[in-house]
């Protein structure tokens, strides 16, 4: 028990800590999160599914038209790692379940590394309340904190490995790294993989060294081994997103233009959409160097709007606070102004592959971070590093340094702690470091001009825009702008007087401890005070108690508008609505209802995404145009588009509290065509459907001849082809007709997964109007059925479940073998 004393006192402090910060969760309140909201109407279909037949469709048709759900919304068989989750995470309701793990799982890596055990509360509490980390639980990126919950004791597998604990290391790191897929953000998880192939490196230059490269080569074979063992039960979901993501936006276009901004995966300016600002990384040491989030200056800065001296105080009040590159933020990237001084301190006194592993990990983050501001460096890996094209907002990737810093801080801490005489010896060392990050920090308390810009060209465009008619709008945009300028400096004055503080009183407590070596208890437990009131107080601007709603109050994200309410109420068993009212391409609310031409999510197919591009955006437009005008060319605007048509949209909102109007021209589910007109290529087909008739047509590719054959209508003028029956992942027609025709069906393809039958025979189908189906259906009477069968699932689930088993019984292998081991020494 002595020995399991500390670690039960840390893990009953991280639970004590997880339930005070979310207190309201635990009184029967939730968090209200936007991106949780979105998933709840993105995943609506798939949910309704799932508890009316207790199976998971892979496919929803709720928005773009049609997709799979694998990012969405899905479970596989055969994977048993979730319920190995839930045992660590104790059960805890989410999102307080990632505050817990992201505590207990960094405390485990400092125990790993030897640290000492109070000092290694401290770093987990430090590492937790890192700004950024609670602003995805805030924003609702629950799968991304979940991931990042899981990177520390993956560390903490692979140090122990190669630090002599082989087998009980490889396990560990095995486990670990199968909850970390299992949390499903492959983003973080491939930042994960950056940081430890630096991580090898440097065990790599150990080895070298220290001329143990035969026992560095056993150790990096078994994790490579338990790394194929941790994928094995998720093999399933990253399969599957493997397939798709050749399809999706993540994967190359066919298309020619714009090459210069495309990548074999997401385009470069998509990519870099969020990046951060180069001075924009002062957040780091000072949280609201940027104004903080982005919201109105009045809502966390009363004073910096007493600060303004004109007539302009109230505008100024209502203005966006946040001056950065990003379009827009949550909130900063503050790593806590004690643990940047310590990682300093860090930087100079740790020595050993460690120093410069973090080191370089967080260099590597910063610079990535930057994005499009250092976009030489972007592009280097954009082109030449696997993988790296596949994800979007580079600042994510910050989420490497928030991991570092505190690290190399609390080694630095430790050292200090145990090394006698460490003031002497780094004296002088020790003042530099209080001398650079106090330095900056008065600098930028006394001139924070000398650092950053106050107002922004986006703040002159937004204004003048305003300003439209106004007289001498000139004179007036430059008074506005120096009060905004005066109201933002007050910002970042006060926020680095306050980080100054705080470094000036933990350099105290550091001096004095080193100088006079009193109690350890002491000089441990003030430097925790110090550093939890840093962070936690910067945390709560941004996730606090009115944050938090009654169940009641969020069970419904997307209140019913009278558009919905109207749309509702036809029979009709599949259609689409192009919603106008709201940002319809990053729009979930549409989707909770109905089946949407838009939607909400990062990685639609890759050619509906260009569709959109293309064809649908300019017809939104000209019926926009249209309705601006408010004459009889409306319904013929709407009527007369010949993607949106194919697409079944039959009903547009334009205004969400007035009933919907209904489009005419939505040729339904399926139809039969006159013709084929063949292309060369997506160059082709794309630039064919502007101003084709559907009706009539169908283009496609020269590709699909050999399916086709030399069939060209004409329509059987008494055909027909209804849908009888519409589930997500299955689809009834039934054809009649005195001749074979080609059927277009309104639905998206995507040959990994959907198979048809005609009276029960599988039949081969093409891909007709860039995403749409077509077939030819034999004349006479048919049953038409499209299955959603995706392989993947099938064979995944027989692999997962070995999978699982084989990780399993190797942890309690590595386990068994640790203790026998133990017995004997």
């Amino acid at each position: 028990m002595k020995k399991f004393l500390p670690h039960l006192i840390a893990f009953a402090a991280f639970l004590a800590i997880t339930f005070a910060f979310f207190s309201p969760l635990f009184g029967g309140k939730e968090l209200r999160q936007g991106d949780i909201n979105n998933w709840k109407g993105m995943s609506k279909e798939i949910v309704d599914y799932k508890d009316k037949t207790g199976e998971w469709t892979y496919w929803t048709n709720s928005m773009f038209g049609g997709m799979p759900s694998y990012q969405i919304s899905a479970g596989y068989p055969g994977n048993y790692i979730d319920s190995i989750d839930k045992v660590i995470s104790l059960g805890l309701p989410s999102p307080a379940s990632y505050l817990f793990l992201y505590m207990i799982g960094f405390y485990f890596l400092l125990i790993v590394l030897g640290v000492d055990k109070r000092i290694s509360i401290i770093s987990a509490i430090a590492f937790a309340f890192s700004s950024y980390y609670l602003i995805f639980i805030e924003a609702g990126h629950n799968s991304k904190a979940h991931a990042i919950g899981y990177m520390a004791p993956v560390i903490a597998g692979i140090v122990m490995a190669y630090r002599g604990r082989i087998l009980l290391g490889a396990a560990i790191t095995g486990l670990m790294l199968a909850l970390e897929l299992n949390a499903n953000h492959l983003q973080i998880t491939y930042y994960l993989g950056m940081m430890s192939a630096l991580l090898v490196l440097a065990f790599l230059y150990e080895a070298i060294r220290g001329k143990t490269i035969a026992s560095f080569s056993k150790t990096t074979a078994l994790l490579a081994v338990v790394a194929v063992l941790a994928v094995l039960p998720n093999i399933t979901n990253l399969w599957a997103t493997q397939e798709y993501g050749k399809y999706s936006t993540r994967g190359p276009s066919e298309l020619t233009s714009d090459k210069e901004n495309k990548t074999s995966g997401l385009d470069r300016d998509y990519i870099t959409d969020w990046s951060y600002g180069i001075d924009e990384t002062f957040t780091f040491l000072v949280p609201d160097f940027k104004g903080g989030a982005s919201e109105a200056i009045a809502t966390n800065n009363k004073d910096a709007v007493k600060a303004v001296d004109g007539q302009y105080r109230e505008a100024v009040g209502s203005w966006e606070a946040y001056m950065g590159d990003q379009a827009f933020t949550s909130g900063p990237v503050y790593v806590g102004a004690i643990i940047v001084l310590l990682f300093v301190i860090g930087l100079f006194v740790v020595e050993g592959p460690l120093k410069w592993w973090l080191g370089a990990s967080t260099l590597l983050s910063l610079l990535l971070g930057w994005g499009r501001n250092l976009m030489w460096f972007t592009n280097l890996f954009l082109d030449y590093v696997p993988g790296y094209d596949k994800f979007r907002a580079v600042t994510t990737i910050l989420v490497l340094a928030e991991f570092t810093m505190p690290l190399l801080a609390i080694l630095a801490l430790d050292k200090m702690l145990r090394e006698e005489g460490f003031f002497e010896k780094y004296k002088k060392k020790l003042y530099i470091s209080f001398g650079i990050v106090a330095g900056i920090t008065v600098l930028i308390w006394m001139s924070p001009t000398m650092f950053t810009n106050m107002t922004t060209e986006k703040d002159h465009t937004r204004l003048m825009q305003q300003l439209k008619g106004a007289e001498n709008p000139n004179a007036i945009a430059d008074a506005f702008l120096n009060d905004l300028a005066i109201a933002r400096e007050h910002i970042v004055s006060s926020d680095a007087a306050r980080s100054f503080l705080f470094i000036l009183f933990a350099a105290a407590l550091i001096w004095s401890f080193t100088r006079y070596r009193y109690t350890k208890e002491i000089f441990i437990y003030g430097l925790l005070a110090l550093i939890a009131a840093d962070e936690i107080t910067v945390d709560r601007r941004y996730l606090g108690d009115e944050d938090f709603v009654k169940k009641s109050a969020n069970v419904i994200p997307f209140p019913e508008t009278v558009a919905d309410q109207a749309i509702k109420v036809d029979p009709t068993k599949s259609y689409r609505v192009l919603n106008l009212a709201a940002n319809t391409f990053n729009d979930a609310s549409t989707s909770y209802y109905h089946q949407s031409i838009g939607g909400y999510h990062g990685a639609k197919l890759k050619r509906y995404k260009e569709l959109i591009d293309y064809c649908i955006t300019p017809e939104m437009s000209d019926m926009i145009g249209a309705f601006q005008k408010r004459d009889s060319s409306i319904e013929i605007a709407i009527s007369s588009q010949p993607v949106l048509n194919m697409l079944n949209m039959k009903y547009i909102i334009y205004n969400s509290e007035a009933p919907p109007m209904v489009n005419r021209g939505a040729l339904g589910n399926a139809w039969f065509v006159n013709g084929v007109q063949w292309v060369a290529n997506a160059d082709s087909e794309i630039a064919t459907l502007r101003g084709f008739n559907p009706k009539a047509v169908a283009v496609v590719d020269n590709r699909f001849k050999d399916v086709i054959g030399n069939w060209n209508g004409p329509v059987d003028p008494a055909s027909s082809i209804v849908l009888d029956e519409y589930k997500p992942n299955r689809l009834m027609y039934s054809s009649n007709s005195s001749s074979e025709q080609l059927a277009v069906f309104s639905e998206i393809y995507y040959d990994k997964g959907w198979n048809a039958y005609i009276d029960g025979q599988k039949t081969n189908y093409v891909r007709a109007n860039y995403v749409l189906r077509a077939m030819k259906i034999p004349a006479g009477s048919h049953k038409i059925e499209w299955k959603f069968e995706p392989e993947v699932v099938v064979v995944g689930g027989k692999i997962a479940m070995a999978g699982s088993l084989l990780l399993i019984l190797f942890v309690i292998g590595a386990i068994g073998m640790e203790l026998k081991k133990a017995k004997t020494t």
